[in-house]
């Protein structure tokens, strides 16, 4: 069998196109497979352009929720082919393959419609209502006691950080992290006919009328001695321009802040413009809806066939489909890099662990570091399980890319400064030693883009078990090598008891160890599903755009001799 495998370039950071990676050497035992990619090929890679379907037997898309697999719709509603779908929401490669959902209006609504039916344009056109009302309403500061008790030096009403400064909302408050604090200033600028101001304890300290050809200055005040003064940067009025509306951006840009200084009896200090917000500023956009637009009907119902990795997936894809549909199932694919030879306590001290950490109880969460992972349930969990045993620890392996509170902030608020080390982001084989450095690893999901984790097999492939949440699509893993906790009511209390048990049961955790390596051996080696994906795609209809380019064939073809024929005549 020819294969025409569309995926992601291997010179681009990539889960999918990891995936790719480690599943084509068992792919090609079974078949003959070339591989085709946006741009960019690599040595092993041509341009998807000069894919011609009547080359190949069948035509396979590994795709998921990327940005670069935003070509991938118009191809499959063209041609078709087999999709091995990793995620069953694609709101984010959606929004780049077709830009007028960002944008709104009937175009958005539209496309919306046809990319995510009746159901999600309602979620769609509530989501674009709140957005225009947003931008007329700004939104009303905390209370003082509120105030008091955020965290950090940017409290609320702070956008996030930009390469030299910052927006604030129409109020942007935050707290000089000093005492006796005798002078302030900011330096910032705003559109021309707007005002700035500088507050401290309500009273309004320094303004600035934004004037054409003067936007911008560097205003503030002087104090006795203040410890920790709160000062509040705003601006009126605040108009949403319409540079914003085409591009469907919602915030109320107030004023840009480029840099705030104070003076102590130790002299003038700048505050770090990147910090993190205590209560960042929210705008309405669609990511805030963003599990409920799954947005995948170009590529759901205009595929010729599936594979995927859950049951769950497979019962959305029938019923929206309503038809019968050629659906394979298989695991994520795992490699044996189990090391039992190796000390786990070398491992950390070879990491740079602090001594303490050498033998004490460590969970490893491997992966990009996002809300929706329930980070904030690990953390709770981690506490309440210290509680009775101060020797389990966390490693969060990978970087942050979510909003709002950061994993730092989750440590003190939670009492684990100490107990929690975060490793930024990780190349692949990196992260296996961290992974081996650990006891047993967790992946929480809520809500759930339909994906299953390539950190889960990551980790069963290094033989740890596995905590996570008994829904959706992880509901399907093995109970033998994972222990699932609720997602919801009970989540916490599961999570430390979970702990609790395994870092006073040694023996419970070798016979999870000895289970996920079992796993990995009998159902899920990439040889394995390797095989699987052979007999699957070898059942499968070949794409239907090869049928076409057949018939066209066959009928120039004739045309062709029957010209022959005249010109014999």
């Amino acid at each position: 069998m020819r294969l025409a495998l569309v995926t992601t370039p291997a010179s681009v950071r990539s889960g999918i196109g990891d995936y790719t990676r480690h599943l084509l050497p068992y792919l090609r035992e079974h078949m003959d497979v070339e591989i085709f990619v946006l741009a960019n090929p690599g040595p092993d890679e041509q341009v998807v352009s000069r894919l011609d379907p009547d080359k190949f037997d069948r035509i396979l898309y590994q795709l998921g929720n990327e940005l670069l697999h935003s070509f991938m719709p118009a191809m499959i509603r063209s041609i078709g082919g087999a999709v091995m779908l990793h995620d069953w929401i694609l709101f984010d490669m959606s929004l780049r393959a077709f830009p007028g959902l960002e944008r709104g209006g009937l175009k958005g609504h539209a496309l919306a419609l046809r990319e995510g039916g009746v159901d999600e344009t309602k979620i769609y056109a509530r989501n674009w209502l709140d957005r225009r009302a947003q931008r007329r309403t700004p939104v009303s500061n905390p209370s003082a006691d509120v105030l008091d008790s955020l965290p950090g030096t940017f409290l609320f009403g702070w956008h996030p950080a930009e390469e030299n400064g910052r927006w604030s909302g129409d109020s942007g408050i935050l707290r000089i992290p000093a005492e006796g604090v005798r002078e302030v200033f900011v330096t910032a600028s705003a559109d021309p006919g707007q005002t700035i101001a500088v507050h401290i304890g309500g009273q309004s300290i320094a303004t600035l009328a934004c004037a054409s050809g003067a936007s911008w200055g560097r205003i503030g005040g002087e104090f006795d001695g203040i410890d920790h003064p709160l000062i509040a940067v705003t601006t009126s009025p605040i108009v949403v321009t319409q540079e914003q509306r085409q591009h469907g951006d919602t915030r109320r840009l107030g004023s840009f802040v480029e840099k705030i200084e104070w003076r102590d009896d130790d002299g003038w200090h700048e505050i770090d413009m990147s910090l993190p917000t205590a209560v960042p500023c929210a705008p309405v956009g669609l990511s805030r809806d963003r599990f409920r637009l799954s947005l995948n009907r170009s590529v759901v119902r205009f595929a010729d066939s599936f594979i995927v990795h859950s049951r769950y997936v497979k019962d959305r894809i029938l019923a929206e489909r309503n038809a019968i549909t050629p659906i394979g199932i298989l695991h994520h694919g795992a490699e044996k890099r189990w090391r039992l030879d190796e000390d786990r306590a070398t491992t950390r001290e070879q990491l740079g662990l602090p001594k303490e950490w050498w033998n004490d109880f460590l969970l490893v969460s491997f992966g990009g570091v996002q809300p929706h992972k329930r980070i904030d349930k690990v953390y709770a969990g981690v506490a309440r399980a210290r509680e009775q045993n101060k020797n389990i620890r966390l490693v969060m392996a990978g970087g942050w890319t979510g909003e709002g509170v950061s994993p730092e902030e989750l440590a003190r608020a939670h009492g684990l400064e100490g107990s929690v080390h975060l490793t930024g982001y990780l190349p692949e084989k990196e992260a296996w030693d961290w992974i081996h450095a650990g006891n047993t690893s967790i992946n929480l999901r809520g809500p759930t883009s339909g994906g299953t984790s390539g950190g889960i097999f990551q980790s069963l492939g290094l033989g740890r078990c596995i905590i996570a949440t008994d829904a959706a699509e992880q509901s399907e893993l093995p109970n033998s090598c994972t222990l699932k906790v609720p997602l919801g009511k009970g989540e916490v209390e599961a999570i430390g008891d979970h702990l609790l048990d395994l870092s006073q049961n040694e023996e419970r955790c070798l016979e999870l160890e000895q289970a996920a390596r079992t796993f990995v051996e009998e159902e899920c080696h990439w040889s394995v599903v390797a095989k699987q994906y052979a007999e699957y795609l070898d059942n499968m209809p070949p794409p239907r755009g090869k049928k076409k380019l057949s018939v066209i064939a066959r009928v120039k073809q004739e045309l062709e001799a029957r010209k022959e024929r005249e010109n014999v005549g």
